[in-house]
């Protein structure tokens, strides 16, 4: 299973370098990228590595890709993505992100997979688990899947998964607060000054028209 599978990803690999076109001198942001407040460091991988991630467990057959790879056509939005393919033992990807103690923020990502057997996936907030899919099939679409979590002042987000024949894909992982941050004092009495003027034109004009 494993010298086929190597043999299948150095084939794949292959035929990406040769039809692939060259990149940009900056690469284009992801949609993680724009969520207010997201507190996870290379959300969507466009450092074309790991980076800001802690890699874990049989982390072989699993890497970040730009353009087709597999069944999968690309990224779920920018030019990186990750691919998951550890056979055996599952590989972990998994970040310590500094949170506001008692707040509550959202946990996101968005998962591709194509049901192969064996196959799983598991996502944990400071070691609770949140999901776990065996076999997944999303039809190589990217599904969105989200969780409402607590901060503790400090959180740990962690990704576990294997795909012995073949490969999942990841990408777009956001934690961010997920209720919008009260106006300050000062900003609300300046909102009700607006309404109240508003108010008051509308009178005048009702007057003027009597």
């Amino acid at each position: 299973m494993k010298a086929l599978k190597a043999f299948l990803q150095l084939l794949l690999v292959s035929t990406f370098a040769i039809t692939a076109l060259p990149l940009t001198a900056h690469a284009s942001s992801s949609i993680c990228d724009a969520v207010a407040g997201n507190l996870v460091s290379n959300c969507g991988f466009e450092t074309g590595n790991f980076s800001g991630w802690t890699t874990g467990g049989n982390f072989e057959f699993t890497s970040v890709q730009s353009g087709a790879y597999y069944d999968y056509t690309g990224a779920n939005s920018g030019n990186y993505y990750a691919t998951l393919g550890p056979v055996g033992p599952d590989a972990t990807l998994s970040q310590t992100l500094t949170t506001s103690d008692g707040t509550d923020y959202s946990f996101s990502f968005y998962l591709a997979s194509v049901g192969d057997d064996p196959s799983d996936f598991s996502a944990y907030w400071d070691g609770t688990q949140l999901l776990s899919l065996f076999d997944p099939n999303s039809g190589a679409a990217y599904t969105l899947h989200s969780y409402s979590v607590t901060g503790t002042g400090s959180d740990t987000i962690q990704l576990d998964f294997r795909d012995n024949p073949a490969y999942m894909a990841l990408d777009d992982i956001s934690v961010a607060p997920s209720v919008a941050p009260t106006p300050e004092p000062g900003s609300l009495s300046l909102l009700l000054l607006g309404f109240a003027a508003a108010a008051g034109v509308g009178r005048r004009r009702l007057f003027a028209r009597s």
